[in-house]
């Protein structure tokens, strides 16, 4: 059994995090999770978690946003320095949003939206999240939009029970699989965590 960090940027990533070493289900198991303070607090923490993933793997999830790939994100977070095989550094393209759509079929039918109103390849999407919330704000019932979607006046983005919903749909929906054939850089975290528990069982 190889235990393991996990890196992620909010509660959603984290709760995808875990789904996805779940779902490899054979030779991985989390003992810590970290993170939860934004894309930021993951980039000052990453010299810190390069130097321990040379004795424990570590899986890090952040967004890709704005940045034009991911090589490039990479190179200005490790500013040149070798990453250790340990550093399971995956980039989300564009936002861990675009991860959850791309399950057209389950995301579909939980959030109760038109399958065909999600395009086939979400990462090509510009603002994910914002593309989930016109998805809710037009097609969702009142309850999983009250969850979703910001009070009438709020500043806020997003609503209270964003989090909370979205990694329920982790949980109970989204199928991983389904999902990677349409999403590169979701297959990619999944292939790579495959590889490294297929390592766990060779022992």
């Amino acid at each position: 059994m190889i235990q393991l960090y996990i890196a992620t940027e909010d509660a959603l990533s984290e709760a995808v995090a875990d789904r996805l070493v779940a779902e490899v289900n054979h030779g991985l198991q989390v003992a810590v999770r970290i993170g939860r303070g934004g894309n930021s607090y993951l980039k000052n923490k990453f010299p810190e978690l390069t130097r321990l993933a040379r004795s424990i793997p570590v899986l890090l999830l952040t967004d890709l946003d704005n940045t034009d790939c991911a090589p490039i994100l990479l190179g200005a977070w490790s500013q040149g320095c070798v990453v250790p095989e340990g550093m399971l550094f995956r980039v989300v393209v564009r936002e861990i949003e675009a991860w959850l759509m791309a399950d057209r079929k389950g995301f579909a039918d939980f959030f109760q939206v038109p399958k065909f109103k999600i395009p086939e390849y979400p990462e090509t999407i510009d603002d994910p999240k914002q593309f989930l919330l016109h998805l809710i704000r037009r097609y969702s019932n009142r309850e999983i939009k009250a969850a979703i979607l910001p009070e009438r006046g709020s500043k806020a983005r997003i609503g209270l029970g964003y989090n909370q919903m979205l990694s329920r749909f982790v949980a109970e929906g989204w199928e991983i699989r389904r999902a990677a054939a349409t999403s590169d850089s979701l297959a990619r975290a999944f292939r790579r965590l495959t590889e490294l528990s297929a390592q766990a069982q060779a022992y």
